[in-house]
């Protein structure tokens, strides 16, 4: 039951962030209708509206950098994780430069309380990039003049650095599902409706709480061939 029903608001909160952020930026929601249709799917009859499997869903890397890109983004829990130093204290890495404030202290005490933001750890330029603060899908995928190898190098800094579903032994255990649902709503909303943002220069409002809430996303959807009607997501 837990697991069910922990991982409503912060799936949710995916959710929206991956199509307010599709929508507003140029390019990415016809580049993932046209992996949709490179897969082989095609809007289904308009008595009925299957889901797309999951099984599809994860054979789209378009799609899985759009999931990722809107977790990091807005992560579902955007203040600090707290956790208590453990005994024999907690050692730091090792500063770059002696000019670095922690270059003269490198073990944290016992008993401490250390809190990790994944909202500003994703935001991190010497991992993310220049353009940490864009929503920017193509970051988790191969660039056309990297290697491969260094492709692995960037994506696995990458994820040691997201902290968006916790880590370790605390990490969030409705991870799994919530991201299945995640890639499995997004790609039928894709592949079903035409989906375009009401008021494409409005911003919407996003509530810093422990769980970020955001307010504004209203689309205009319609069935592919049916008339469409302005809702709020």
């Amino acid at each position: 039951m837990a697991n069910m029903a922990a991982g409503a608001d912060t799936t949710a909160i995916t959710i929206r962030s991956a199509l307010y952020y599709s929508l507003r930026t140029p390019g990415v929601w016809a580049r993932l209708r046209a992996e949709l249709a490179a897969a082989g799917l095609s809007p289904p009859h308009p008595e009925k509206t299957p889901a797309v499997s999951y099984k599809q869903a994860r054979c789209m890397p378009y799609l899985e950098a759009i999931i990722r890109e809107a977790i990091r983004y807005l992560p579902g829990v955007s203040l600090g994780l707290e956790r208590y130093v453990p005994a024999g204290g907690q050692r730091l890495p090792s500063p770059t430069t002696n000019h670095h404030p922690l270059a003269r202290e490198s073990v944290v005490p016992q008993g401490t309380i250390l809190a990790f933001n994944p909202w500003i750890i994703n935001r991190n330029e010497s991992i993310w990039g220049p353009d940490a603060y864009d929503f920017r899908p193509e970051r988790w995928l191969r660039g056309s003049t990297e290697s491969e190898a260094e492709f692995a190098q960037r994506l696995r800094a990458m994820n040691d650095t997201d902290l968006s579903f916790g880590a370790g032994k605390r990490m969030c255990m409705g991870k799994h599902l919530g991201l299945i649902q995640a890639y499995k709503v997004v790609a039928t909303l894709a592949l079903c409706y035409d989906i375009e943002l009401v008021e494409k220069e409005r911003e919407w409002t996003v509530v810093n709480s422990w769980f970020p809430r955001q307010k504004g996303l209203e689309v205009r959807m319609k069935r592919r061939e049916d008339g469409g009607a302005a809702v709020s997501l």
